[in-house]
C-alpha cells in the first residue's frame, strides 16, 4: 500500500509534474530541462528548506558571504540519471581541463552528479516537509465579475488513519460555508475545475456569519462522520488477530514457567507481559484523525 503522502507521486510522470508545479510556486526557476531531468536555481529560503545544512548558511549570514545559488539537478528515472550524470561529467572535465589544473586538483576533482528523486529518496521528503510547511493555511477566491457576490467556505483537509498492524488513510476535504453552516464533503473536488486566485482574508470575513471557531467545530463533527461510515470488519478482524497472538505468546511464556525456577519464573512473567503490552499497543484497532490544512475559499455565489 503507497503512504496517503505519495498518492499521486508513484510514477516518475506524476514526480516530474509534481516538481515543476512546486518549483515554480516557489520562484525556483528551473535553468536546464531533458527528457525526465530538471535542473532548478534554489532561491535562499527554498534551499534552507531542502538541503539541510544550517551551518552552512550560519556561516554564510554571519561572514555576510555572497554566494551563487544553488543548483537541484534532479533525475526521475535511471536511464535520465545516467545520461545527465555523463553529460555533467564530461562537461565539467572539459571545463576543468581547460584551466590546466595541477595535480593536486586533478586529485580532487569532482563533477556535479544528478540525485535520482523517487520514492523515499531524501529530496522528495524534504519538497513534500517544504510543501506541508508551506500549505498549511490558504486564501483564494474566484475572479468576481460585476454584480456577483463571493461566498467564504471554511476548507479543512485532513487524514483519517484506521491502524491495527496495518494502515490504512483516507483523504477527507470538507467545505463549511461561513454563511449558512452548511457542510460539503469532498470539497476540493469543487474546485478543480474553478480559476482561483490569492484572496484578502479579512475582505471574505466580512460576509461571514458563522464565527471561524463553530465552522471548525462543525468540519470535526463531519470529519468524525466520514471516519465512522467504514465498515467494522477491519476491527474485528484486528481483534481476532490480536486474541490469536496472545494466546500464542501465553502458552509459550506458560510452558516456561511451569518448567524453571521461581526466580526465573517471575523473569519469563515479566517479558511475558511485556509482549502482551506491545501486542496490544500494535494491533489494536484505533481511529485516527488529523487536520493537515485549512483555507479560507470565495465562490462565486
Amino acid at each position: 500500500m503507497v503512504e496517503q503522502r505519495y498518492l499521486g507521486l508513484e510514477t516518475p510522470e506524476e514526480r516530474l509534474q509534481f516538481c515543476d508545479a512546486y518549483f515554480r510556486a516557489v520562484g525556483a526557476p528551473c535553468v536546464f530541462q531533458s527528457d525526465f531531468y530538471r535542473e532548478y536555481e534554489l532561491p535562499r529560503d527554498v534551499d534552507k528548506e531542502l538541503t539541510d545544512r544550517p551551518y552552512y548558511w550560519l556561516w554564510v549570514e554571519q561572514t555576510g558571504q555572497q554566494v551563487p545559488n544553488t543548483i537541484l539537478r534532479l533525475a526521475f528515472n535511471e536511464t535520465a540519471l545516467e545520461r545527465e550524470n555523463k553529460r555533467l561529467r564530461d562537461e565539467a572535465w572539459q571545463k576543468f581541463e581547460a584551466s590546466h589544473p595541477s595535480e593536486i586538483e586533478r586529485m580532487f576533482f569532482r563533477p556535479p552528479t544528478a540525485e535520482w528523486l523517487t520514492l523515499g529518496s531524501f529530496r522528495l521528503q524534504k519538497i513534500l516537509e517544504s510543501l506541508d510547511s508551506r500549505g498549511r493555511w490558504v486564501c483564494a477566491a474566484e475572479p468576481v465579475t460585476e454584480g456577483a457576490q463571493l461566498i467564504p467556505w471554511l476548507v479543512v483537509n485532513g487524514i483519517i488513519s484506521y491502524r491495527c498492524d496495518l494502515v490504512e488513510q483516507r483523504w477527507v476535504s470538507i467545505g463549511v460555508c461561513l454563511v449558512t453552516g452548511q457542510t460539503v464533503v469532498r470539497f476540493t473536488q469543487l474546485l478543480e475545475a474553478r480559476t482561483m486566485k490569492p484572496a484578502d482574508p479579512h475582505a471574505l470575513l466580512r460576509r461571514a456569519r458563522v464565527p471561524l471557531m463553530e465552522a471548525l467545530r462543525l468540519a470535526q463533527q463531519r470529519l468524525l462522520a466520514c471516519a465512522a461510515d467504514k465498515p467494522g470488519a477491519w476491527a474485528d478482524q484486528a481483534r481476532a488477530r490480536l486474541q490469536a497472538e496472545m494466546r500464542h505468546v501465553r502458552l509459550y511464556y506458560d510452558s516456561l514457567i511451569r518448567d524453571t525456577d521461581e526466580q526465573d519464573a517471575v523473569v519469563f512473567a515479566a517479558e511475558r507481559d511485556r509482549k502482551l503490552a506491545e501486542l496490544e499497543r500494535t494491533i489494536s484497532p484505533r481511529i485516527e484523525g488529523d487536520i493537515v490544512q485549512l483555507g479560507l475559499i470565495g465562490l462565486v455565489q
